[in-house]
C-alpha cells in the first residue's frame, strides 16, 4: 500500500514538473497581432436635401418623352419639392504615427474633402432619388437600356439645389473609440491622375502604429496580407449581417494573397497588382508583408475580376508623409510596451509577454486583439511547466519524485 502511494506521488510530481507547454506565437500570428490594432474604419458621409420644382420635371419629360404621373397636382402646388440625398461612405485606413496621423485612400474621403465633388455627388444622388419618386421604374429602366438615363439625371441635378448639408467625418479605432478627423493632405483618385492617398489627423496620442516598409524591394510572387473593414463582413450587411454581433465589427478582416504583377498607371506611377481579397470598405487599408511592414495601400479592383486588385506602393505615401513632416516608424508609449510583449510571446516567454501586454492594454483599452492576446497569455501560463515560475518549488517536486521512486525500489 505504501509503495503504491509513493508511486502515485512520484507520478504526480513528474506531471507537475513536466506539463505540456503552450506553443509560442508563430510568425504569422505575431504579425497579425502587431498589425490589426493600428487598422481603423473611416466614415466620411454627407446628408442633405435636394430641392427642385415642377419645371425640372418638365425638362426631364421633354428629354425622356415620359410623363410623370401626378403632374397636375404638382403644378397646382407650384412649390418647391425635396428629397433626401447623401454622399460618401466608409473605408479603411491605418495609423502611421502615435500622435494620431492616419493614412487612407483619397477616394474614401473625396466626397467630404472636396467641396466641388461633394456638391456634384449630392446633386446627382438627389436627382436620382427625385426621378425614382416621380417616374415609373419600368420607364427608368428603358431609359437606362437606351443610354438616356444619365442625361436625364444631369438635367435634373442642374435644375435642383442642395440645402442643409450635414457632414460626418470620423475615424473609428479598432478598440471602438470614435474620433473626428481633419484632412491634412489629399490626392485625388487614380482616375483623376492623383495618387489616391489622404493623410488624416485625430486628437489622440499613444496610438498603435504600423511600420512602413519599402515598396522598391517588392517583387512578383511575394506574400502579402490585406487588413481592413469590408462592408460585407459587418453586422449591417444585408446578407450576413443578421447573425453577426455589432461588437464583432471592431474585428478587422485579415486576408492573404500575393503580388501578381507590377504595373504603371496612366500617370506613369507604379501600382501593384495582387490577387488579395479586397472588397468595398477595404479601400485605404494596408497590405503588409510577413514582417508586418506596410508595402502598399488597397485602392481598387474590377467587379468582374475577383483576382485582380490594385495597391498604391507605400513609397508613394512616404513622400506625402515627408511633405507633412510626419516621422516614420516611431513608437509611442503603447508601442514601447506592445512590441516587447509580442517578442516575448514569440520566444515563448509568456510571463514577460503578460506584463508588457497589461501596460499596453491600459493605454489602448477594449481592443479585441489585445484581449485575445491576453487570453493566449493566460492559457500559456496555465499550461507552462512549474519550473518556468518557481525553481525552488519545481526542484522540490523533482526531489519528491526521486525520493518516492527510491522508496518504491527500496
Amino acid at each position: 500500500m505504501r509503495r503504491r502511494a509513493l508511486f502515485a506521488v512520484s507520478i504526480v510530481a513528474a506531471l507537475v514538473a513536466c506539463r505540456r507547454e503552450f506553443a509560442p506565437l508563430n510568425a504569422v500570428q505575431k504579425m497579425a497581432y502587431a498589425v490589426k490594432p493600428a487598422v481603423v474604419r473611416i466614415t466620411a458621409i454627407a446628408t442633405a436635401e435636394f430641392r427642385y420644382d415642377a419645371s425640372a420635371l418638365d425638362a426631364v419629360e421633354i428629354l425622356a418623352g415620359v410623363h410623370a404621373p401626378g403632374r397636375e397636382a404638382l403644378n397646382a402646388a407650384a412649390g418647391a419639392l425635396s428629397v433626401a440625398t447623401g454622399a460618401g461612405g466608409s473605408g479603411s485606413g491605418f495609423i502611421v504615427h502615435p500622435d494620431g496621423y492616419v493614412l487612407t485612400n483619397g477616394h474614401v474621403i473625396a466626397s467630404v474633402g472636396d467641396s466641388a465633388k461633394l456638391d456634384a455627388e449630392l446633386r446627382r444622388n438627389g436627382a436620382i432619388a427625385a426621378l425614382v419618386r416621380h417616374f415609373p421604374i419600368e420607364a427608368l429602366r428603358v431609359l437606362y437600356r437606351d443610354n438616356r438615363l444619365d442625361r436625364c439625371i444631369e438635367v435634373m441635378a442642374r435644375r435642383g439645389t442642395v440645402e442643409n448639408v450635414k457632414i460626418e467625418k470620423a475615424v473609428e479605432l479598432s478598440n471602438g473609440e470614435r474620433l473626428p478627423f481633419e484632412v491634412r493632405k489629399y490626392s485625388p483618385p487614380l482616375e483623376d491622375l492623383g495618387s489616391d492617398l489622404a493623410l488624416l489627423r485625430v486628437s489622440r496620442r499613444n496610438l498603435p502604429v504600423l511600420r512602413l516598409g519599402s515598396s522598391e524591394a517588392v517583387g512578383v510572387g511575394e506574400s502579402i496580407w490585406s487588413v481592413g473593414y469590408p462592408a460585407v463582413a459587418s453586422s449591417s450587411d444585408e446578407v450576413i449581417g443578421g447573425w453577426l454581433s455589432a461588437d464583432s465589427d471592431l474585428e478587422a478582416t485579415f486576408n492573404p494573397g500575393t503580388i501578381t504583377a507590377i504595373r504603371k498607371n496612366v500617370a506613369n506611377a507604379p501600382v501593384f497588382q495582387s490577387n488579395v481579397a479586397i472588397y468595398r470598405g477595404n479601400s485605404g487599408g494596408p497590405a503588409v508583408d510577413l514582417r508586418g511592414e506596410v508595402i502598399g495601400v488597397a485602392t481598387w479592383g474590377h467587379s468582374d475580376a475577383e483576382q485582380i486588385k490594385f495597391l498604391v506602393p507605400i513609397d508613394v505615401a512616404r513622400r506625402i508623409l515627408a511633405e507633412e513632416g510626419v516621422a516614420l516608424n516611431v513608437d509611442g508609449e503603447f508601442g514601447r510596451a506592445y512590441r516587447p510583449a509580442l517578442d516575448s510571446a514569440a520566444a515563448g516567454e509568456w510571463e514577460a509577454a503578460r506584463r508588457n501586454l497589461a501596460q499596453a492594454s491600459r493605454l489602448f483599452p477594449n481592443s479585441p486583439d489585445l484581449i485575445r492576446f491576453g487570453s493566449d497569455a493566460q492559457r500559456a501560463l496555465r499550461s507552462a511547466p512549474i519550473w518556468r515560475f518557481d525553481a525552488v518549488l519545481a526542484g522540490a517536486a523533482g526531489t519528491a519524485g526521486l525520493v518516492a521512486g527510491a522508496a518504491v525500489l527500496a
